[in-house]
């Protein structure tokens, strides 16, 4: 009997001890974890050439890693301003008709690809939704789709929330940002605090920069040509590209 039982022993121990051994390694073996994008990626925007900007309120910031995930995400992000930037934006106040206000000094949203390696173009993520001081901003409508089949895209620009934003410096403001995540690609937004470029001050630099050579004119408008057109962006890219 002992010797029957010592042999039930040795099989057992061949059939089982290996997988044991099997599964409490595959439990100790760590996942590959998503990489978590940094909290403020080294991005550089595209500057503008109808603002000039006095400052900036949240540097360029990442809004999450990019997930298979098909629900939406949401993130906040507080800002606060100094009595010299209310004073900035006040005294630049213009009332339009019909109750409406204008301000040359704004307050500005952007979004952008979490990109370093060059400076980046405004582009928003996918299922884009905003609330500045929980009052949802109303968004740019869609750009027509540059053929049949493709998805609807809105033209990235800068967003103006100033008309949102609490001029107050004793009261901080909350930016709620919702959007949906793409698989490879990371978003970031940053604010900032911009004034308005007047029309003759536009024309002065421009005349600061001096008449180029006609071929280069006509070199940027063929590249400028080759790609898909929306209005607004048209005159941006033709002043921007003569006072470079």
């Amino acid at each position: 009997m002992g010797s029957i039982r010592s042999q039930w022993r040795n099989i057992l121990a061949r059939v089982l001890l290996p997988s044991a051994c099997k599964n409490r390694s595959s439990m100790n073996i760590p996942h590959p974890a998503t990489p978590i994008p940094p909290v403020h990626p080294d991005v550089l925007m595209k500057s503008l050439p109808f603002y000039d900007v006095l400052d900036v309120l949240i540097k360029p910031s990442s809004l999450g890693a990019s997930t298979a995930q098909r629900f939406n995400q949401e993130k906040y992000f507080i800002f606060a301003l100094t009595p010299q930037q209310v004073r900035e934006v006040c005294i630049s106040r213009d009332f339009l008709p019909g109750g409406r206000r204008d301000y040359m000094v704004q307050i500005q949203l952007r979004f952008c690809l979490s990109e370093t390696s060059c400076p980046q173009e405004d582009n928003y993520p996918n299922g884009l939704c905003i609330k500045v001081n929980g009052k949802l901003f109303p968004l740019p409508g869609f750009a027509p789709p540059p053929k049949n089949g493709v998805e609807q895209k809105r033209p990235g620009r800068p967003l103006n929330i100033t008309s949102l934003v609490r001029l107050s410096s004793a009261v901080p403001n909350q930016i709620s940002v919702t959007w949906a995540p793409e698989i490879g690609k990371t978003y970031s937004m940053s604010v900032y605090l911009v004034r308005q470029l007047t029309s003759p001050l536009l024309l002065q630099r421009l005349r600061m920069k001096g008449i180029r050579n006609p071929d280069h004119s006509r070199a940027l408008r063929t590249v400028h040509m080759n790609k898909p057109i929306v209005l607004c962006d048209v005159f941006q890219c033709n002043l921007y590209a003569c006072s470079k």
